[in-house]
């Protein structure tokens, strides 16, 4: 190339010319190039984010059973959905399901969407090349909820609570117990004069009876340790339980309720510690049924509630799973 200047510069008038033609030519292309590859990387980050999004908004719709329930063919219909806003078409074809440990028996936990576009050139045609494909990957699935926004001052043990989802009983479980009840899975002598009520911020009846009736504002996380609330409390829990359920003006049950119905509640899973203290080992959901004991030696009874999305996410690292869930982008 050098010796080929040197002899063009060298010859008589018209050669400036040529080489300034073929210099504009190869910096034309080669400027044509970077644009086109920013355009190429742009577009690739645009399908990402138009992925992330319908993935995450999919995995609300889930667990599903299988690819031909009816859960499975509502996450589909979000993730096309939320892909068009973004203005990226996908279809079911694009789409596939993530199951539990990898085993279809276990059902899906998860949704991947897979995409290629074609980008067109502009510059980069001086060099022959019209254009080019990117292809992007975005995976979101269900982890068990290492956080928690919202939860009552109550409790279950993680022991307790597993042997009552074998045995299929999920029904009238006691999650705060009087004199004449128990908490399940707790053995009586390990915490005396203690009867499922925990300390978040603070103790006190009053405390405990409002959080009982509107949850608790912070987050609670798996690992955390908190101090038993001794004491009955029976008055404090009728009145929480109360007003709590009278919120509830739809006729809601556990067998079909409204996503914010006051009668869905989270509770940690927790394993009992020495000095009075329980340890948070997990989170469940519950539906409230009962408050008993006409306020003098209260007790509250409720069903175990599988397979809830939480709507919002909340720090920590997932702890055991007991059917309560966060969706979050895999990786």
């Amino acid at each position: 190339m050098r010796k080929l200047l040197k002899k063009l510069c060298g010859e008589q008038a018209g050669s400036v010319s040529i080489v300034v033609a073929v210099s504009m030519v190869v910096l034309i292309g080669i400027s044509g190039f970077v644009l086109d590859t920013g355009v190429y990387y742009s577009k690739g980050a645009k399908l990402q984010n138009a992925l992330d999004s319908a993935v995450l908004a999919a995995s609300q719709e889930l667990p599903a059973d299988s690819v031909s329930s009816a859960a499975w063919a509502a996450a589909e219909n979000e993730a096309i959905n939320y892909a068009s806003l973004n203005e990226f078409e996908i279809t079911s074809d694009d789409l596939e399901p993530i199951y539990k440990n990898g085993s279809p028996a276990n059902g899906i936990i998860g949704i991947r969407a897979t995409k290629t576009v074609t980008v067109e050139y502009n510059f980069a045609k001086v060099l022959g090349v019209n254009s080019g494909t990117v292809t992007r990957t975005a995976s979101a699935g269900l982890s068990p909820a290492g956080g928690v926004r919202g939860a009552i001052p109550l409790c279950v043990s993680d022991t307790g609570l597993s042997e009552a989802i074998a045995s299929g009983i999920v029904r009238g479980l006691t999650i705060k117990c009087s004199s004449d009840t128990e908490l399940i899975g707790i053995d009586p002598s390990t915490a005396s004069g203690w009867f499922g009520a925990v300390r978040f911020e603070g103790s006190g009846a009053s405390l405990y009876s409002e959080l009982l009736a509107n949850g608790y504002t912070g987050v609670l996380t798996v690992g955390q340790v908190l101090e038993m609330e001794s004491g009955n409390m029976s008055g404090p829990t009728l009145d929480g339980f109360t007003e709590r359920v009278s919120r509830c003006t739809d006729g809601c049950t556990a067998e079909s309720y409204l996503p914010d119905c006051p009668r869905q509640v989270y509770v940690p899973v927790i394993q009992v510690l020495p000095s009075k203290q329980v340890k948070i080992v997990a989170f469940a959901a519950f539906f409230l049924e009962e408050c008993g004991g006409s306020g003098k030696n209260s007790y509250i009874k409720a069903t175990y509630l599988k397979n809830i999305t939480l709507p919002d996410t909340a720090p920590g690292a997932s702890g055991q799973d007991f059917g309560l869930y966060v969706s979050k982008l895999l990786g």
